[in-house]
């Protein structure tokens, strides 16, 4: 027998309840094992591998400096299996079962395809059912199961379903390089008063909507009214042709002609995020989850996860969120 298979996940559970209990008697109790047991399961161990776990006196049991990383190893041990049958039966739920995704136009298309990538990634036998509506559709239909997880852009109003924010990207201001805004480095909003479109349509969004206009007036800009459009192209040709200057994702490409300015005093973004199910049923989602996160966490560094504040002070930024997909919206 070799020394290593001392060592069971029976006793990572045992070390885990005692170290928690602070007795061996109460650590019994919660095992349902008698305390004699529990008590020499602890010192084989400690006799097979030579160290001591515990310190035991008559107040309880305290763990040593060998018993503290054996304690902290054990935790992610035991984590690790969890880990292990989620997946495998992720693995074979996702065999005989699509995943159900849904997404919003406001959505940006490489956030949907990122998320596409890492299931199939996971579960390279697994299919994936993408389904797109207005943000209330999908969440409606999220809410009644019909779809597993929804791509949304905030803000929305959690409930009876959690949010798990993914990335969030900067708004700018589209303008022309020969327009005068161009000298400054940062847009004065008064100089966007009756300039600055607006293309979004609140049917489709109606909370991020109400949220832009709030933001805009809480900055004194009385935004154009444009007619509603996803497309990217109208939008930058609408500024090329001089008729406004509008808000777009600071990663858009842009045309030739075209620069972008952020607004000064404030730092407005489109926080994109997962939606899902507090109690369900879909195996692969607390893994794809996780592995999204690293994803985007990889491809935004800096990428604040804090709820957005008003700032205190004009040397402040203020920070605000909404959600859009190719053009200003909210």
């Amino acid at each position: 027998m070799s020394n290593y298979d001392h060592l069971e996940f029976k006793h990572f559970k045992s070390i885990i309840a005692i170290a928690e209990e602070g007795t061996i008697t109460a650590a019994a109790s919660r095992l349902h094992v008698a305390q004699s047991a529990l008590s020499r399961q602890i010192s084989d161990l400690e006799d097979a591998f030579k160290i001591q776990i515990f310190e035991r006196d008559r107040a309880g049991t305290t763990l040593t400096a060998a018993g503290e990383s054996l304690l902290r190893f054990a935790r992610e041990l035991l984590q690790t299996r969890i880990d292990i049958v989620n997946a495998v039966q992720a693995i074979h739920q996702a065999a005989l079962r699509p995943f159900r995704l849904g997404f919003t136009p406001f959505v940006e298309h490489s956030v949907i395809s990122t998320v596409c990538d890492a299931y199939r990634d996971l579960f390279p036998k697994g299919e994936i059912e993408p389904d797109t509506g207005d943000t209330e559709d999908i969440i409606n239909r999220l809410i009644s199961a019909e779809l597993d997880a929804a791509l949304v852009t905030l803000p929305i109003m959690p409930d009876g379903y959690r949010v798990q924010p993914i990335m969030h990207e900067p708004l700018v201001v589209c303008i022309r390089k020969d327009d005068p805004l161009a000298r400054w480095d940062e847009l004065p909003p008064q100089e966007l008063n009756g300039r600055l479109a607006i293309f979004s349509d609140p049917r489709h969004h109606p909370r991020a909507h109400e949220r832009l206009l709030e933001m805009l007036k809480a900055q004194g800009i009385t935004p154009k009214m444009a007619k509603p459009t996803f497309n990217s192209e109208h939008v930058q040709w609408m500024v090329r042709q001089r008729i406004c200057v509008a808000l777009i994702r600071q990663s858009e490409p842009l045309q030739n002609d075209l620069t972008t300015r952020p607004i000064e005093g404030v730092k407005w973004t489109i926080d994109s995020a997962i939606a899902y199910r507090e109690e369900h049923d879909q195996h692969a989602l607390p893994l794809l989850l996780r592995d999204v996160e690293k994803r985007f966490s990889v491809a935004e560094p800096t990428a604040e996860r804090k709820p957005p504040q008003r700032a205190t002070s004009k040397q402040d930024q203020q920070k605000f969120s909404f959600g859009v997909n190719d053009h200003p919206t909210k």
